[in-house]
């Protein structure tokens, strides 16, 4: 009788200290600052650079993702990375003139649309960015470098804008 309450109870304590964590970190905020840059452009759209970014990526942020799994069960086998934008930044400046891409991706010439390579257009709807296959016991982290760039239309209007990027982690 002994014998099968300690099992019982190093089976359930198993299970309880059974899980896996979830990381992510975004080094830096990002600004695009058109007063230090040559603006307006002779060519519409142009494409710019961060004039403020991480000290790792000048051109955008250093995005780590990771997992800790701790104890012998686990539920997930696959982490999602997902990105969007809270809105537009003005009447005239839309959400969709700020593209992301893995870092070091070539900046496209003045003129065309769209960009082209890998860049991609931020919007409301969540898009997926990253699909991470878990497996192994303990801490693993990835780095994942973003770039930005934002595309000057000729339309658009001056004056200081904001919007928030969400960055969400989910497990499967």
């Amino acid at each position: 009788m002994g014998r099968s309450i300690f099992l019982l109870i190093l089976l359930s304590a198993s299970l309880l200290f059974s899980r896996t964590r979830i990381i992510v970190i975004i080094d830096s905020d990002v600004e695009f600052d058109l007063y230090q840059v040559i603006y307006p452009p002779s060519v519409f759209p142009t494409y710019y650079r961060p004039t403020q970014a991480s000290g790792f990526n000048p051109n955008g942020i250093v995005l780590t993702v990771g997992y800790q799994r701790i104890g012998s069960q686990h539920d997930i086998s696959d982490i999602y990375v997902a990105t969007r934008g809270s809105g537009d930044f003005s009447a005239s400046v839309a959400l969709e003139q700020l593209y992301f891409a893995p870092a070091n991706e070539p900046m496209p010439p003045p003129g065309v649309d769209p960009p082209g390579g890998n860049w991609r257009a931020f919007s409301i709807l969540h898009q997926q960015i990253e699909h991470l296959e878990v497996s192994g016991a303990g801490l693993k982290r990835f780095l994942r470098p973003q770039d930005y760039i934002f595309k000057a239309e000729s339309d658009d209007e001056s004056g200081d804008q904001t919007i928030t990027l969400y960055y969400r982690v989910y497990g499967l």
